[in-house]
């Protein structure tokens, strides 16, 4: 068997095996560091990619939720007005604004005009009717006095919708306005008519009359009261310009 002699030094082959080995441990490890950079990558495209689809989903469902809010306020303007007119429709159908205002305009006393009428459905209280209201259990003695002490100091109240009205105006003296006010507390269509001031009012130079402001409201009864028109007064509205011109044809 044949001897193979060596003739290279052995520091020189140790050194050899060692830059190889360096070699190959330099290339695992930049092969691991460029496979752990190239996934870093990845997971941060992935990452940005998320939070921009992330961002479009809250933009869209902060749309939706404005779109919805906007749904449901219309939804509850729409039943307002529903309600609104379903209201007018039962007051203001039976009573017309021309023969109210028809009223307004007849008791009008002589230079006495209107500034401004308002008018606007309120909630207000009135008194029960005798058929609505519920009959006290049967009580002997004291209890049964206090029981009816009770019941007639404090009258049932329910609420009613009915039209408030509003208006201001201007009259020579407070005669007139009395004079108005007294019309409109004697009519059965109008309730609770309440002067709230009487004033003076410049209406130019040398001109003073009074200016004056009232709040009453339409009978919760007051379509009943034009459909029969039990009274006079109540027929006589109804047609106020029937004086008028049967004066102007005596004439």
């Amino acid at each position: 068997m044949i001897k193979v002699t060596n003739f290279l030094p052995d520091d020189y082959q140790k050194r050899r095996l060692r830059r190889r080995a360096n070699l190959i441990c330099s290339l695992i490890g930049g092969g691991t560091v460029l496979a752990l950079g190239l996934t870093m990558i990845g997971l941060f495209l992935t990452s940005l990619g998320t939070a921009a689809t992330r961002l479009q989903a809250e933009q869209q469902y902060q749309e939706a939720s404005k779109q919805i809010e906007q749904l449901k306020q219309l939804e509850e303007r729409k039943a307002g007005l529903v309600h609104k007119v379903d209201l007018s429709t039962d007051l203001l159908e039976r009573v017309p604004r021309s023969l109210l205002l028809a009223r307004l305009v007849k008791y009008l006393p002589e230079n006495t005009s209107l500034m401004t009428l308002a008018m606007k459905l309120d909630e207000i209280e009135v008194r029960a009717p005798e058929s609505s209201k519920k009959a006290p259990e049967p009580a002997s003695g004291d209890a049964a006095k206090d029981t009816a002490a009770k019941t007639a100091a404090k009258p049932a109240m329910v609420k009613v919708k009915t039209c408030v009205f509003h208006l201001t105006g201007l009259a020579p003296t407070d005669v007139e306005v009395a004079e108005f006010m007294s019309k409109l507390t004697s009519d059965p269509l109008f309730k609770d008519v309440d002067l709230r001031f009487s004033e003076q009012f410049p209406v130019r130079e040398g001109v003073v009359m009074r200016r004056f402001e009232m709040n009453f409201h339409l009978d919760p009864g007051a379509a009943k009261l034009v459909e029969s028109a039990p009274d006079a007064r109540v027929a006589a509205a109804v047609a106020p310009s029937d004086e008028g011109e049967d004066a102007e044809a005596e004439r």
